[in-house]
């Protein structure tokens, strides 16, 4: 199922890039303008296309997006086309009036709860296999409770044991830089295949992923910049790849083993590499 994602860029980006991440556990083929159009390619014609091959579209509403005549024409025309529209309230706003007919999920309270009710709207699709998906997610830290009285919870500094100096770090275990013959691109299509489709060598090492082809410039994803990696099953087994770029916006990519008689093999060394090396503190 692909699923088309549409929100206004000017105050619903930051939800976008969380329900992307939040759903990318899940069997589903996201769409979404920042990572899913190519660089140079005609804007109007790539949203038609999106619009075209997606399933369902989720509208977030934000009071720019109800505002947006790029987003109303977008779920205007999957309304024409009797596809179905899920509306997801992200901030209170005024709800446009042939969406208000449609029941709307609220992410304004319990963001994990309104997640379950979308799953549950959208045909509870099965989650990936966890062996087979890294989920990269730096915690956060840890912050006091405050209670009425203006003082943190717990105990003082003086109750608090004291730790022993820290020892210095146990530097990492040496891991070579892999080089491995690969197929990269944008996106993947059961019928079609990777189009456009770049042949060269990925070569992973503890700071960063490239991506060398032949005749053209390297692509170089930074580790620290990785969100997510995923196996994807089919008649050709590839990885899917989400990242932040330079810029800071939400990307992807979809690459294989290039033999095919090595691919299942060389997609899980890549997979197991880039999953130790995020487990370890970068540089």
């Amino acid at each position: 199922m692909q699923v088309f994602i549409s929100y206004a860029r000017a105050d619903g980006l930051p939800y976008a890039k969380r329900l992307v991440e939040d759903l990318s556990e899940y069997d589903l083929d996201l769409w979404l303008d920042i990572h899913s159009i190519p660089k140079g390619a005609n804007w109007d014609y790539e949203v038609q296309k999106g619009l075209d091959s997606s399933d369902v579209m989720l509208v977030l509403l934000t009071p720019s997006a109800v505002n947006s005549q790029n987003v109303a024409d977008e779920w205007s025309y999957f309304i024409e086309k009797d596809k179905p529209v899920v509306p997801l309230m992200m901030v209170p706003c005024e709800v446009p009036f042939r969406l208000s007919r449609r029941q709307r999920i609220d992410f304004t309270v319990d963001h994990e709860q309104g997640l379950r009710e979308l799953l549950r709207a959208i045909g509870s699709p099965p989650k990936l296999d966890p062996e087979a998906t890294a989920r990269l997610k730096i915690p956060p830290a840890e912050r006091p409770v405050v209670r009425s009285g203006g003082a943190p919870s717990g105990p003082t500094a003086a109750q608090l044991p004291r730790r022993p100096a820290p020892s210095p770090p146990t530097p990492p275990p040496d891991v070579t830089a892999r080089v491995l013959p690969v197929i990269w691109g944008k996106r993947y299509h059961w019928l079609n295949g990777m189009r456009p489709a770049t042949v060269g060598q990925a070569v992973i090492n503890h700071r960063e992923l490239a991506l060398v082809p032949a005749n053209a410039p390297m692509l170089i994803i930074p580790l620290r910049n990785v969100s997510n990696i995923r196996q994807v099953g089919g008649l050709d087994p590839h990885i899917k790849i989400d990242f932040y770029s330079a810029q800071g916006n939400f990307d992807s990519l979809v690459l294989m083993g290039a033999p095919r008689a090595r691919r299942k093999q060389i997609n899980h060394e890549i997979i197991n590499m880039l999953s130790l090396l995020k487990g370890r503190a970068l540089e």
